[in-house]
């Protein structure tokens, strides 16, 4: 009697948590595939994006001095330092200005590195991030101000969180000329500003 009790029970037995935790490991997977595409795509672009705007190399040019040339003198090649940003208005994170930066956020695919939970990724989560004291790899410490922010976007080598690489998201921004929008840069440090 009781086995025909365990075969009448709807999903009874072992079977029905069997069926319960393979569709949870496939929606994980699913998930976890969706997740690892976004990045892909967010990467790939900015690979593609520094090849297409990196200057093309070419073996330079010899010539032969003329007879006639006389003698020239050089000058030691000058060394190059980074100069600091300009001073910047604060941005009002207006609720505008903050749904477009959302929705750069969106598009761009900021949140394949960048969590908005605290959860770690690829790079630093933005949650609380704007007026937060920002340990870099070289040992200092700076005000995650809306200068660095700004920053941040636009030269993303130029300060490296502490535990981050450099040259992952100068290549996954490659493609969005920061420098050349902005108004899009204003939006996206609003975005930041807004996630507490």
């Amino acid at each position: 009697m009781t086995d025909e009790h365990e075969e009448t029970t709807p999903g009874g037995g072992s079977d029905g948590l069997w069926r319960w935790l393979v569709g949870g490991l496939l929606g994980g997977a699913v998930v976890l595939a969706l997740l690892v595409a976004a990045y892909a795509i967010g990467h790939n672009r900015g690979e593609d994006a520094a090849r297409a705007t990196s200057p093309a190399t070419t073996a330079p040019a010899t010539t032969e001095p003329a007879a006639t040339t006389p003698a020239t003198t050089t000058t030691p090649p000058s060394t190059t330092t980074t100069t600091p940003p300009p001073e910047t208005a604060p941005i009002e994170a207006t609720p505008a200005l903050v749904a477009r930066g959302k929705t750069l956020f969106a598009d761009d695919g900021c949140a394949a590195c960048h969590s908005l939970s605290g959860a770690a990724g690829a790079g630093p989560a933005l949650d609380g991030a704007a007026g937060r004291t920002v340990e870099l790899d070289d040992g200092t410490s700076v005000t995650a101000d809306d200068a660095y922010l700004e920053r941040s976007l636009i030269d993303p080598d130029a300060q490296i969180v502490k535990g981050y690489g450099a040259g992952i998201m100068s290549a996954a921004v490659a493609g969005h000329t920061f420098a050349d929008n902005p108004d899009d840069v204003g939006a996206l440090v609003a975005f930041i500003k807004s996630q507490k």
